[in-house]
């Protein structure tokens, strides 16, 4: 939720929190063989829906304090919601092209092969919305912007340099195509008046994870964009590198489209920014 606050104010967004209280864990307590399991000596016991109806509601309000803390200094609007549902449905319910969802990855790789955990990447990854996935531990508060970029127009370029800019961090964009340097793709980096590298490398190089982790050896970065693709595989980078990363909807080719991903993404106006936990507070049931 902090750094949720902290792109908010940088990218001067609005912030919206959601606490989803999953509704099929009711439809589970209903059961009569369910029960759960205290870590702490507390043994088997039957699921009960009054104590659970408790947890929840503690969760929620412990969530919204977080949430009012994280966001107490910021200027654009922030609201927090507690809604009933999956998470997945949620997301997809909710989700707009000028949004960006962000998502933490879980505590363990046990986590990430979950059904609910791969419903919500599932779901995010095929709403409208820009995806901001967020390691569970962060090496840096600052560095550079980086743009994997697959082609000379490619999205990531544009929303990595108005990151750049806001943040006032240098630009690295690791280009894999193949393409001649001209004075107008030089002109396009460097509009921003901010420091541009670049990093060409070999298309195949980086259709593997470590791969692109040796094309950033010698980056020390903060934040890591991308344009969806089934090319990379972006909770691997995450993983790898502890930085968060961004993907962006690639370019469309109609007009209108364009002007879309350009105002969603490339602006920075005030516009939403969606907080997805997924670590839901009632897991452990």
């Amino acid at each position: 939720m902090r750094l949720a606050a902290e792109i908010a104010h940088l990218l001067r967004l609005d912030l919206l929190g959601l606490f989803v209280e999953d509704a099929s864990l009711r439809g589970l307590v209903a059961l009569p063989f369910v029960r759960e399991f205290q870590l702490l000596g507390g043994g088997w016991r039957p699921l009960d829906i009054d104590r659970l109806s408790r947890d929840l509601e503690i969760a929620a309000k412990n969530a919204e304090k977080a949430f009012t803390e994280a966001a107490k200094t910021l200027r654009t609007t922030c609201q927090f919601e507690v809604v009933r549902g999956s998470m997945a449905e949620t997301i997809t319910s909710i989700s707009r092209a000028d949004d960006i969802v962000l998502i933490v990855e879980p505590l363990n790789a046990a986590e990430r092969i979950t059904p609910q955990f791969i419903a919500t990447l599932d779901a995010a990854f095929h709403s409208a919305a820009a995806v901001l996935l967020m390691p569970r531990q962060i090496a840096r508060q600052s560095g550079a912007i980086v743009a994997i970029a697959t082609e000379p127009n490619d999205l990531s370029i544009e929303v990595a340099k108005s990151v750049a800019a806001a943040a006032k961090e240098e630009l690295v964009v690791i280009e894999s195509f193949k393409s001649t340097v001209s004075s107008h793709t030089l002109a396009k980096y460097s509009a921003s008046r901010i420091q541009v590298r670049r990093i060409p490398a070999a298309e195949h190089q980086l259709a593997n994870t470590s791969n692109i982790g040796s094309a950033l050896s010698q980056v020390r970065e903060r934040l890591v964009v991308i344009t969806r693709s089934d090319d990379y595989s972006p909770l691997a980078i995450a993983t790898m590198r502890h930085v968060p990363i961004l993907i962006v909807e690639p370019m469309r080719d109609t007009v209108e489209s364009n002007q879309k991903n350009s105002t969603s993404f490339v602006k920075t106006g005030n516009k939403p920014i969606k907080v997805s936990n997924v670590r839901i507070e009632n897991r452990s049931r």
